[in-house]
């Protein structure tokens, strides 16, 4: 009787034995796939940042670019402005002396056609 229950001990155990095997490969084989998927995630978010990366550092580029164009605009701008303020101040005393000179080309003019003034 104690050999029949020490082989039915030893069957159990073998039992439970090749169970705790199947279960620790079904383990080793999970956690491989999940290393592996981390594996392929780190991958990919690195190959993410290089394209973040270099994304930025053309964005960064073009807005130097922008803000030196920007600075190129605003001094054209400015210079612009100079000019307009400086038709706008004289423009009166401009359009007088123009009325005045066309007012002494046609005097001219006349005086060349022949009209007297005064006499």
């Amino acid at each position: 009787k104690v050999i029949e229950d020490a082989e039915v001990a030893e069957q159990q155990l073998e039992m439970s034995e090749q169970k705790s095997q199947e279960a620790y490969a079904d383990f080793v084989q999970s956690t491989t796939a999940t290393i592996e998927a981390d594996r392929d995630a780190i991958a990919e978010k690195s190959e993410q940042v290089v394209a973040a990366q270099a994304e930025k550092s053309d964005t960064e580029q073009a807005q130097l670019s922008n803000t030196m164009e920007l600075e190129d605009l605003n001094s054209l701008l400015k210079a612009h402005h100079v000019d307009c303020d400086w038709l706008l101040q004289y423009f009166d005393i401009r359009q007088k002396a123009r009325k005045e000179e066309m007012d002494s080309i046609t005097d001219a003019k006349a005086v060349l056609s022949g009209a007297g003034y005064g006499k």
